[in-house]
């Protein structure tokens, strides 16, 4: 079977492991690749019409099959895909997944152009698929897969257990994005685990714990096959730094002793991951260090104790613990990232301010703000749309002008632009001087919301601390020169 992936601005880690299953039962699988860089960033309101070009390039490839890996930003680009490939390949069979299918599986399947949704996890379920379609046998009774008759009759399967061995899964096929655009694997991208040990209400994760229940949801690979994976991508690629996706790293403490020495004497390339501030114990703290993590983002979201609240946003670690983490990371030398969010339900513009003069006296390197995000399914969202509240946010931040960057929250936004360029004393005097509050105004310009951003990439391309900067350079160098190589222009 001749098998697309179609996707657009990054790689996709779970299709690849998918491409790998299906090249290995003797499918062909080929990449259609939109870089959308300027109408998903700086100038989206273009609204370059990318979908067209992406879905001619997925008719030259005559396919039976297109998968959309996809979520809630990037599904309707997705389905508009698929809808124009299926009007000139009305047998090809368009697939989509991704959080959002599962969250929302019957606005998804309602869509034109959509035939079938992986829900939940696609590593057996699409093979399978795909396997059942070379044979033209039924589709309609594959475990996972939601699959639309052409009256529009739905057929909805319950999904399978989880992949408890993980080991038990190839590497994933990076040849399937690297081949096409081989600068993304100076920054590898490599996932340790799958799952969260914990439940905050407005992540994708709890719509999942409806599907799967939370027993057995986390779950690790070996030390040894992430190992593995990691040689050969030295000895077939040229990375010159990992970054491990993992929603937590690492999941366990046992787990890292396990994997710090090996990766130390195997590996010994510097990387990056995201982790809890609860878990950065001291000992997780001195053998990430030890192992030469140069960067770490941990999620504080908020220093208003009541916000944590399980019937709130459900986050189980206390302020004290985040500056416990920063403090631990920080003594050794790692860069200290930390998302925070506006808009919780509750707080107040003052809730804005202790947050801020907390973060400035914390240490850490970068604040970034994001907007309360109403995914659909998630717990939060549930108890909005129970309370008739308002079940709007925005997936994006400052840096991309979302809906909901109105003057209410600049002052603050400012203050963490500006975070990388100020010391302890500056940022000092940035509070006691209410500079913040004084210059809010000059960032309600056009165009600003964009500017903003320039301080942190100034002194990280300056500086060796933030490596962050260099890499996303790395990765506009890389898409602008698919874009060229292939005439995908603008």
């Amino acid at each position: 079977m001749r098998v697309v992936v179609c996707n657009r601005l990054t790689e996709y880690l779970g299709i690849e492991i998918v491409s790998a299953l299906l090249k290995q039962a003797g499918h062909t699988v080929e990449l259609v690749f939109e870089p959308d860089l300027l109408s998903a960033t700086f100038v989206r309101k273009l609204r370059l019409d990318s979908a067209s070009r992406a879905a001619r390039r997925v008719v030259e490839f005559r396919p039976d099959v297109v998968l959309f890996p996809s979520e809630i930003n990037s599904f309707e680009w997705c389905a508009r895909v698929g809808a124009r490939a299926k009007a000139a390949l009305p047998s090809c069979v368009m697939v989509h997944g991704g959080f959002h299918a599962t969250s929302s599986p019957e606005e998804c399947i309602a869509v034109d152009g959509v035939d079938a949704l992986c829900i939940g996890e696609g590593d057996h379920a699409v093979p399978e698929l795909v396997e059942v379609l070379g044979r033209g046998a039924d589709p309609t009774g594959i475990a996972n897969i939601w699959w639309k008759e052409a009256d529009g009759t739905v057929h909805r399967n319950e999904p399978r257990p989880l992949i408890q061995d993980l080991d038990s899964l190839p590497w994933p096929d990076k040849s399937l994005y690297y081949d096409s655009l081989p600068g993304l694997s100076r920054e590898y991208m490599c996932v340790a685990s799958r799952g969260c040990h914990w439940a905050c209400s407005f992540c994708f994760y709890t719509t999942l714990y409806d599907v799967y229940g939370r027993e057995g949801f986390v779950r690790t690979r070996s030390p040894e096959h992430v190992i593995g994976e990691l040689e050969h991508a030295l000895a077939t690629w040229d990375p010159k730094y990992i970054v491990f996706h993992d929603d937590i790293f690492p999941t366990s403490i046992k787990w890292l002793r396990e994997f710090a020495p090996l990766y130390t004497a195997k590996i010994g390339l510097p990387f990056s991951c995201i982790t809890h501030p609860q878990l950065v114990k001291e000992d997780v703290a001195d053998l990430l260090g030890s192992m030469g993590c140069k960067y770490v983002i941990m999620g504080a979201q908020t220093v208003n104790e009541s916000s944590r609240a399980d019937d709130v946003i459900n986050r189980t670690e206390s302020t004290e613990d985040i500056a416990d983490a920063v403090r631990r990371l920080k003594a050794q030398g790692i860069f200290v990232l930390l998302d925070h969010i506006f808009g919780i339900p509750g707080e107040t513009l003052d809730d804005q301010e202790s947050a801020l003069r907390f973060y400035a006296e914390s240490g850490a390197d970068v604040v970034k703000p994001f907007f309360m995000t109403y995914f659909p399914g998630t717990d939060l969202t549930k108890r909005a749309e129970q309370e008739h509240a308002a079940a709007e946010g925005d997936w994006d931040h400052f840096m991309f002008e979302g809906r909901l960057s109105g003057d209410d929250y600049r002052p603050w936004n400012l203050a963490y632009s500006l975070f990388p360029m100020l010391g302890p004393r500056g940022r000092r005097v940035l509070l006691d001087w209410n500079l913040h509050h004084r210059l809010a105004p000059v960032t309600s310009l056009p165009g600003m919301g964009n500017v903003i951003l320039f301080p942190r990439l100034l002194t990280g391309l300056l500086g060796d601390s933030d490596i962050r900067p260099r890499l996303y350079l790395n990765y506009v160098r890389t898409i602008v020169g698919y874009k060229l190589r292939n005439r995908l222009l603008p």
